[in-house]
């Protein structure tokens, strides 16, 4: 069983650490070891335990977050939380993993926990990643984890996207060109405006269409060129 990762959160909006305590708390292999809205408070803390991951505001009263980044001399790794859509780090190699902009979203959220996952496990990507990758996806009033692995194709309808796995199908309300985004290029391509096909489960094509099974999806004019050479390399 793989020993779980130690969280420390510290934001002075008791609202902002509630959602990232939520979003934690469904993750089996994470554990909150402390929420802080006072920065001196979670300093000390941090200075007196074993953290893995913090997740840390920038702008605070009387406390810069990145002022309490540059204080640590063994920090964990970081993922900024931020209301400041244009923040960035100029010049300091502050180890910073990923930044959130509030109001953060379980989606975004699971991006950057994929992040640490991939940095803090080496070799997971290429030699777990049948096992341990995965998209988190709201549908039927519940978010549903999905191996990237059981995906087929995904095909796009309207605002909304068809998920279609191994064994069942899923719809979720997300546009397939934000979806795609959330999809590792090395695994899925766009083959057309409103398809998505995982490159390891074609099992023919011609420059017209692509077939993963039983399924004909049609390429798209405007990806032909781009897929025939990827699969002609």
């Amino acid at each position: 069983m793989m020993a779980k990762f130690k969280c420390l959160i510290v934001d002075d909006e008791p609202l902002a650490i509630e959602v990232i305590e939520t979003y934690l708390n469904r993750l089996d292999n994470f554990e909150i070891v402390g929420s802080y809205t006072e920065p001196v408070e979670g300093f000390v803390a941090l200075k007196g335990m074993n953290v893995d991951l913090l997740f840390i505001d920038i702008e605070m009263p009387e406390f810069n977050g990145l002022d309490f980044i540059k204080t640590m001399s063994h920090s964990p790794k970081i993922i900024i939380t931020t209301a400041y859509r244009d923040f960035a780090v100029d010049g300091f190699d502050l180890n910073i993993l990923d930044y959130l902009l509030k109001p953060i979203t379980f989606e975004r959220f699971m991006k950057s926990i994929n992040k640490f996952l991939d940095q803090i496990l080496p070799g997971s990507i290429e030699t777990n990643s049948k096992k341990d990758s995965f998209i988190i996806v709201r549908a039927d009033r519940k978010h549903i984890k999905i191996s990237l692995e059981e995906i087929l194709y995904v095909q796009g309808l309207k605002d909304y996207v068809k998920i279609v796995l191994k064994n069942q199908t899923i719809l979720t309300k997300k546009s397939i060109g934000n979806f795609y985004k959330e999809l590792d290029a090395k695994q899925f391509m766009r083959i057309h405006k409103s398809y998505i096909v995982a490159l390891n489960k074609i099992t023919a094509y011609t420059k017209n269409d692509v077939e993963i099974g039983l399924h004909e999806i049609p390429i798209g004019q405007v990806y032909r060129t781009a897929f025939l050479d990827l699969m002609n390399q």
